[in-house]
């Protein structure tokens, strides 16, 4: 049990005080909206979900994001709560299983490579599995079906899609002498616009991407190959593939901005692309589609936006990174069958997609582009689209580029093994190493170190 897991559960039962709960908590260096719903615990103690109360909860970012969810919520008689999670946190989750109870029926916030295989080794959910038919298990992509699973079961309800891109802005490629409308294939012109746009003023940066490793080193490599990964999920830094895609990065660090590399916390509001590509400081972006949508959102015309598939290597598999974050079940929630209703009514309500197309500024919510997983949604739109969909056509880059991808293989290290590898693979960014299999097998055998002490155990490599 981790020191955050004890400290929930014993806010949990009653066993500290109000005042101890924020000392430690802040010790521990937990955010303030972490730390005050510990402290509300230890006034109100567990509330253990009932049969025919209800109640989902999702990270607060899907809320912001998606309002519409809470309207699905108050139509289904489903009260939706603010998780308490941050930086994929499931502390408190998993100290309420251990005590066999839950304050929640479900949890909507999970991405899988993330978080499920803890989730699922801890006792905290269960399957979905016995609870819906096969009908509802196909209509899913069975891409998405796969991503959720774990030894036949199926854990994680994929909800809401998110897939690598390339974004550009056709404004700023215009000024640069490129068409905006032929996105480049390969890394190689992709590099090479990048190059155009910043020599010939257009933009003060070519290109940019977010430094961390499932968002551009990982999306990356699987443009090249995409059977990178360990039997126990780790992403092999020192693969071919991954030293390639390094030295692909360490090319485009000439046409991006200074700061890049600079660290950030994962909850942070606007990191250094996001920033840059808002202010329309670069030609080129690459990152999960939400990404350039939403920082396209303010532009004086979001309509210069293209978005266009991942580019890849020459002779590399075109792959790309999808996930989805999704519901899980939890063992001791007591409305399981009310849950499938909700998520179902969820995937079927249009007012969200038409939010995560589009956007609505008088609720003050971007487009983010992510969408739905169902098949029959897709084939409905496809007999008769509705306005939101015929005219944002980009949606069907989103949806196609899927057959291409693969999503992050899951492990028992989750975010883990990415913050211990980041500082060592940048090194070879930043000029620090010299040689990027180098740099590829340092931080793989720091994956490999914190594997072995995390679980005692040595990793198959």
């Amino acid at each position: 049990m981790t020191a955050t897991q004890r400290l929930w559960r014993e806010a949990l039962t009653g066993k500290i005080s109000r005042r101890d709960v924020l000392v430690r908590g802040a010790a521990l260096g937990l955010s303030a909206p972490v730390i005050a719903a510990l402290a509300q615990e230890t006034i109100r103690g567990t509330l253990a979900a009932e049969e025919g109360s209800p109640v989902a909860t999702f990270y607060d970012w899907q809320l912001n994001l998606h309002p519409a969810i809470y309207d699905v919520g108050d139509e289904q008689g489903v009260e939706i709560e603010i998780a308490p999670t941050e930086n994929f946190g499931n502390d408190r989750f998993i100290a309420e299983a251990q005590d066999e109870t839950s304050t929640w029926d479900m949890y909507a916030g999970v991405t899988p490579f993330l978080e499920m295989l803890q989730l699922v080794a801890t006792g905290t959910i269960e399957p979905w599995d016995p609870h819906v038919t096969d009908e509802i298990k196909n209509d899913l992509f069975p891409a998405t079906l796969e991503e959720g699973t774990v030894d036949g079961s199926w854990y994680v309800w994929p909800l809401l899609l998110d897939i690598t891109v390339q974004a550009s802005h056709a404004g700023i490629l215009e000024q640069a002498g490129i068409d905006p409308e032929v996105a480049p294939a390969t890394w190689d012109e992709f590099i090479a616009n990048a190059q155009k746009v910043q020599e010939s003023g257009a933009a003060p940066y070519g290109l940019t991407f977010d430094n961390r490793d499932w968002r551009s080193l990982i999306p990356l490599t699987h443009s090249i190959d995409t059977d990178v990964y360990t039997p126990d999920g780790l992403f092999r830094y020192n693969s071919d593939a991954a030293v390639q895609a390094l030295e692909i990065m360490k090319s485009m660090m000439q046409w991006t901005s200074a700061d890049i590399l600079a660290s950030a916390g994962v909850d942070n509001t606007v990191l250094v692309d996001q920033a840059t590509w808002a202010a329309e400081q670069a030609g080129y972006y690459f990152k999960y589609q939400n990404a350039p949508l939403t920082y396209s959102f303010t532009w004086p015309d979001p309509s210069q936006l293209r978005l266009a598939r991942l580019p890849k290597t020459a002779d590399g598999v075109g792959g790309t990174v999808f996930w989805d974050t999704g519901a899980v079940l939890f063992k001791y929630g007591a409305n399981k069958a009310k849950m499938v209703e909700f998520i179902q009514a969820m995937q079927q309500y249009e007012p969200i997609w038409a939010n995560s197309v589009q956007g609505n500024p008088d609720e003050g919510t971007s487009a983010v582009g992510q969408m739905p997983v169902t098949q029959s949604t897709w084939a409905s739109w496809d007999a008769e689209p509705p306005e939101f969909i015929s005219g944002n056509p980009w949606v069907y880059q989103i949806r196609d580029a899927l057959a291409d991808a693969r999503a992050i293989a899951p492990s028992l290290l989750a975010i883990s093994q990415f913050d211990v590898a980041r500082p060592l693979w940048h090194k070879y960014l930043s000029g620090e190493t010299a040689d990027a299999r180098t740099a590829g097998q340092e931080a793989m055998d720091a994956v490999i170190a914190e594997y072995q002490k995390q679980t005692g155990n040595d990793p198959q490599v």
